[in-house]
């Protein structure tokens, strides 16, 4: 299934850092999708390391957003979010494949919406 060219290049040639970020986070959404509850023959939790990668990915993502000017560091929790919203729906209309990804990113940025505040004012905080 191909995506739509015109917000992929958009994206890629207007905010670079957060097309490469974004790249990472849908991979480590599909990650924590696909790894939920699983563990390993010696008994690794699967999940785990998926849901941490997916922090250290939506933490550069934030970042990266913030490299290209989409987002200050005095913006407020509540607008980041939306931004990144905004910025994963055009991502997803130019890579329609990821779909665990974005349903993964619906769950945790929409139904979740305090606990996905909470979240991102925590990864903000961090050095």
């Amino acid at each position: 299934m191909a995506g739509n060219q015109y917000f992929e290049e958009k994206l890629r040639l207007m905010t670079p850092h957060t097309f490469n970020a974004l790249t990472k986070l849908v991979m480590a959404m599909a990650a924590v999708t696909k790894n939920s509850g699983k563990k390993t023959f010696l008994g690794r939790d699967k999940g785990q390391e998926s849901y941490s990668k997916f922090l250290a990915m939506l933490k550069a993502t934030l970042q990266a957003m913030v490299l290209d000017g989409l987002i200050r560091e005095s913006t407020s929790t509540e607008e980041v979010i939306a931004e990144l919203d905004q910025r994963l729906n055009e991502f997803s209309i130019a890579f329609p494949n990821w779909k665990d990804a974005y349903a993964y990113a619906y769950f945790f940025f929409r139904e979740n919406a305090t606990d996905a505040i909470a979240t991102v004012e925590r990864l903000r905080s961090m050095p």
